[in-house]
């Protein structure tokens, strides 16, 4: 089995390389400042099953925490109660809920502050009825996995994968949509948070996998939980591509807001 620590230094490069945050090309566009200000709504409204999930994830794997690989009732009987693991997990948990020093802003609500200054209402981007297909399967599988994967597949499909990626992408979603759409500090404050607080998440789940990979089967997952993660984000991304800028599969008109 490859060392944990040079396996998860092998698929942070991975995921640099290959994770939609800065390799998709809507995002290219995003950066460059080539999307029309409502190509812009349509990712923000798409983008909406991130901060939409992200509690339920998070919490998903806080009740994991004795779940580390292999079935429930398995896992029940076989895992000791890990205090570290749970507290690394609950600290991201009230992360979510802005109940820390770090994140001291409820990461949710602040996401309807881009929301409002783009002129849309809450009711409008918070409906999954008006989702792009691809964004439905990306809530999907965020929202199911996180409570049915084990611990080890939740931690490397989710936080290592986003986290390693955000703290890149998200500064660059900020600066941008400040730069070339005349954004506040507070709109972008959803990207700018999550560009700082990921930087302590990827440390936790890195600390968390290094526990948990064991085995060369342990790594095995690991590698095939990294591209799912990764699927998951292009999926998103190639649903704003599709709806909103090369228009293959738009917003049918009795589903539009008015």
């Amino acid at each position: 089995m490859t060392d944990s620590g040079e396996l998860l230094d092998e698929l942070r490069d991975q995921i640099l390389a290959e994770h939609a945050n800065v390799n998709h090309p809507v995002m290219k566009m995003l950066f460059a400042g080539e999307l029309t200000r409502e190509q812009v709504k349509g990712f923000v409204r798409e983008f909406w099953v991130l901060p939409h999930t992200h509690l339920i994830n998070n919490a998903g794997k806080l009740a994991h925490a004795q779940l580390l690989r292999g079935c429930f009732l398995q896992q029940l009987y076989a895992s000791p109660y890990d205090m570290e693991i749970r507290d690394l997990l609950g600290e991201s948990v009230a992360d979510e809920m802005g109940k820390t020093e770090i994140s001291p802003v409820d990461h949710y609500s602040c996401y309807f502050d881009l929301v409002d200054e783009l002129g849309m209402s809450a009711a409008e981007v918070a409906n999954p009825e008006l989702l792009s297909p691809e964004a439905m399967i990306a809530m999907y599988v965020w929202t199911s996995s996180a409570l049915s994967l084990s611990l080890l597949e939740i931690l490397a499909s989710h936080n290592f994968v986003n986290d390693v990626a955000n703290t890149v992408g998200y500064p660059r979603v900020a600066e941008a949509l400040q730069k070339h759409y005349g954004l506040s500090d507070k709109a972008v404050r959803w990207f700018s948070l999550h560009g700082e607080v990921d930087v302590e998440h990827g440390k936790r789940s890195r600390a968390v996998l290094e526990k948990l990979v064991r085995s060369d089967d342990d790594e095995i997952v690991v590698r095939r939980a990294v591209r799912l993660g990764l699927g998951v984000k292009w999926t998103l991304f190639d649903g704003v591509m599709n709806r909103y800028v090369n228009g293959s599969n738009p917003l049918p008109e009795a589903r539009r807001v008015a």
